[in-house]
């Protein structure tokens, strides 16, 4: 089991850490945090000093609580998307209107053709939305549902020359799509993006580091 391999310290620590800031923060900034946010919030500096500490473990990978980002294996594209808009070599869309599973299932379309006018077949294709990646990958008929159009031009998308895959993550594994989508969404336009925005750089580094 993975908690047998937690570092009990650590997460005491950060335990006791988190706690108090979230007491200070009810009482004195009046922000009410959730409880799954502080879970959170602790198993990720949990993981952060792992991998910043390695030899506080003798297996620092199995020890970490939360998923993280991995590359894909070699010849084959990741495309990393997120609900506000889609991200991937530096480019992001932004779309007026809908709602959160139209954002989904746009992203998802938006990023598959783009990757195909690139000329990429090998795609692995991460979607932090259970409910678009599930209508999508089923077996059911959606021809009635309200954004059939986008369900079936993303199928025609993954049948099509190659290799393309469509996969469910955690939000912990997609952190770079969710950092760039709300940037998408604060600057409401499309984009090509030739570097990193300012304040990505820490989570390119947490997915380099694998945390």
């Amino acid at each position: 089991m993975r908690w047998q391999r937690v570092l009990p310290s650590i997460l005491f620590v950060t335990g006791v850490w988190y706690v108090w800031c979230w007491r200070n923060n009810t009482i004195f900034e009046d922000q009410h945090w959730r409880i799954q946010d502080v879970m959170r919030k602790i198993f990720l500096l949990h993981d952060e000093c792992i991998s910043y500490y390695p030899n506080l473990s003798s297996d620092p990978q199995s020890s970490r609580l939360l998923a993280h980002w991995s590359p894909s294996p070699e010849g084959t594209l990741k495309l990393s998307i997120d609900g506000r808009f889609l991200e991937d070599f530096g480019f992001s869309h932004y779309e007026d209107g809908g709602d959160a599973l139209l954002a989904e299932l746009r992203a998802i379309q938006i990023g598959l053709d783009f990757c195909c006018k690139k000329g990429y077949v090998n795609i692995i294709c991460e979607s932090d939305c259970l409910e678009a990646v599930d209508l999508i990958i089923d077996s059911r008929d959606h021809h009635l549902h309200t954004y059939a159009t986008d369900i079936l031009h993303i199928r025609d998308a993954l049948l099509g020359d190659g290799n393309t895959t469509l996969v469910y993550v955690f939000r912990e594994q997609n952190m770079c799509a969710d950092f760039m989508a709300k940037e998408g969404s604060h600057t409401r336009c499309s984009a090509h993006w030739n570097c990193p925005p300012p304040g990505m750089e820490s989570l390119i580094l947490r997915d380099k580091l694998g945390t």
